[in-house]
């Protein structure tokens, strides 16, 4: 066989592999994020059994969310150089013991260290890592692939909501945290070992790209440096977006299914807005990847938020089950749009050098904002007694954000 027909095989070889990668991704997507998105069932029984706050119990949840793009950063830099496996690896390890603590729970520490601490780190481990991965993989197919393995979140949603609810009805939240904390160690450790990146990528990883002296206009954007990216307005209105974005989705994430039980309607039915929210995330995740590939992320992200708006008004005016329903699949497309775009609107603007510390960054910005989200609904609902202050600003902050994605079509000629 010659070089040629060797180096042929190679790349059909690496082709498939990519595949591979694409499946195990989304198997620790759906189990990772899965269980940290059904912590809205858990909320209640914490409430129930402790007595505690929903602002300082919402408050594990933010410090998860903060600590996993915080962590994200690192971890998508460690990824740039080194490779996913081992970072998955040992983030799996941490995922998967801070669940299984949580079934010994009894005081707000344990809640903050456990859950908020621990699984946080193992959490940072997943989105970025994992997506810059397989950005890595594709090229033309890039959106449907990071849609595919985003599409995780959801139906990590629609597959652990009503088993995690199932689990704490019949054998209590804490035996149903032991359960899934197992679940997440094994499965996450044992796919980590899978991965790796394109023989490609990991050549180019031994040398850094070259830095253009000039202005970084006329610079292509894989040989851009981080710290001339850094210094771009469009960088920051990027990141501001995102964290806008984190704002409204995990303040609703978090809350709606309390705003349904207080607004009357039962547990079951209550944990069925998640239920269809994580099946139309499934959906919506790969929708807006494919219009990523086929239109550019900014107008796939201003579609979705454009649903998300939709869904907002519909739940200021709610007034029935059908209403909270229907909410859920605007809501679904809102968010899916954001969380497949990220890693895609990133490689479009600065190529793929330093996209896992690139997209750390912005992910962080996003963490910020599902940090504050939570807490801040929270807050409000314990100082008003209801939820309507904070849906309405929630809203506001929904249509901010879709002003600022439609002002950064000018950003890669700043």
């Amino acid at each position: 066989m010659n070089h040629k027909n060797i180096a042929s095989c190679r790349a059909e070889t690496n082709g498939c592999y990519g595949y591979i990668i694409v499946a195990l991704a989304f198997l620790i997507m759906v189990i990772a994020w899965g269980v940290n998105y059904s912590f809205g069932v858990f909320f209640t029984p914490l409430l129930r059994e402790f007595g505690w706050s929903r602002a300082m119990t919402s408050g594990a949840f933010s410090l998860a969310i903060f600590i996993e793009g915080f962590g994200g950063m690192f971890m998508g830099r460690i990824c740039d150089r080194f490779g996913p496996r081992s970072v998955v690896a040992v983030c799996g390890i941490l995922l998967g013991t801070g669940y299984m603590l949580m079934s010994q729970t009894s005081c707000p520490w344990h809640l903050y260290l456990f859950y908020g601490v621990l699984a946080g780190l193992g959490l940072s481990g997943t989105y970025v890592p994992l997506l810059s991965t397989v950005s890595k993989w594709f090229n033309s197919q890039r959106g449907l692939m990071t849609g595919i393995v985003s599409s995780g979140m959801g139906a990590g949603t629609l597959l652990m909501t009503p088993l995690a609810s199932w689990l704490i009805s019949t054998n209590g939240w804490r035996f149903s945290y032991m359960t899934v904390g197992m679940a997440a160690l094994v499965i996450i450790v044992v796919s980590a070992f899978f991965f790796r990146v394109p023989e490609k990528e990991r050549a180019e990883s031994c040398s850094a790209p070259p830095i253009s002296r000039d202005s970084h206009q006329s610079a292509p954007a894989n040989q851009m440096d981080v710290k001339i990216i850094l210094k771009t307005v469009s960088f920051w209105l990027l990141c501001a977006v995102f964290m806008c974005w984190g704002i409204v989705i995990f303040a609703l994430l978090i809350h709606i299914t309390p705003f349904a039980i207080e607004s009357g309607f039962s547990k079951i039915e209550a944990a069925g807005i998640l239920t269809i929210f994580g099946g139309s995330v499934f959906f919506a995740k790969i929708i807006a990847g494919i219009i990523a590939d086929r239109l550019g992320s900014k107008p796939a992200l201003a579609m979705g938020l454009g649903m998300l708006m939709a869904g907002l008004f519909l739940l200021l005016t709610v007034d029935g089950l059908w209403a909270l329903y229907l909410f859920a699949v605007f809501f679904a497309f809102g968010y899916g749009c954001g969380s497949v775009i990220m890693p895609n609107i990133v490689a479009e603007m600065y190529g793929l050098f330093f996209h896992g510390i690139l997209l750390g960054i912005v992910n962080f910005f996003a963490c910020i904002g599902c940090a504050a989200g939570p807490v801040a609904a929270g807050w409000l609902f314990d100082k008003t007694g209801d939820y309507n202050a904070a849906f309405l600003i929630i809203t506001v902050i929904g249509v901010l954000t879709l002003i600022m994605t439609l002002s950064i079509g000018t950003m890669k000629r700043e």
